[in-house]
């Protein structure tokens, strides 16, 4: 599996995905300053073996948004990331394939100390 090829290509996605709106996208936290970021961590995954050889790959990510103190515009943005990441699926990079994208829906989980709202998305990738 190679992660750093993953974070790239999910952090393509979301910037395509969401251009207008979005500042940067880092790995693997936000940094102190700055609107309308929004950071890719991968919290776990498990290889499985099938039954022809083919190892695939079962990943659970998140991306923290930090957007601003209008919540009406962070969950706009928080919106479009959850509209290009799911169901997302056949997605090739380097010589990975991801199946398919399933995203939960976007949850406020506070603010920062500049009163910006924060959002998250946890997702999960089937890859092989």
């Amino acid at each position: 599996m190679n992660t750093k090829g993953l974070i790239t290509k999910l952090r393509n996605i979301i910037s395509v995905g969401t251009v207008i709106s979005l500042t940067s996208v880092v790995t693997p936290e936000l940094p102190q300053t700055g609107d309308n970021m929004i950071a890719i961590t991968i919290l776990g995954g498990n290889p499985l073996n099938n039954l022809c050889g083919v190892q695939e790959y079962n990943i659970t990510c998140r991306t923290l948004i930090r957007g601003t103190t209008n919540d009406t515009t962070t969950r706009e943005l928080a919106d479009k990331v959850f509209n290009c990441l799911h169901l997302t699926s056949n997605i090739e990079f380097d010589s990975n394939n991801i199946i398919q994208i399933i995203a939960q829906a976007p949850v406020f989980v506070g603010k920062d100390n500049e009163l910006r709202n924060l959002y998250n998305i946890t997702f999960r990738i089937k890859e092989i």
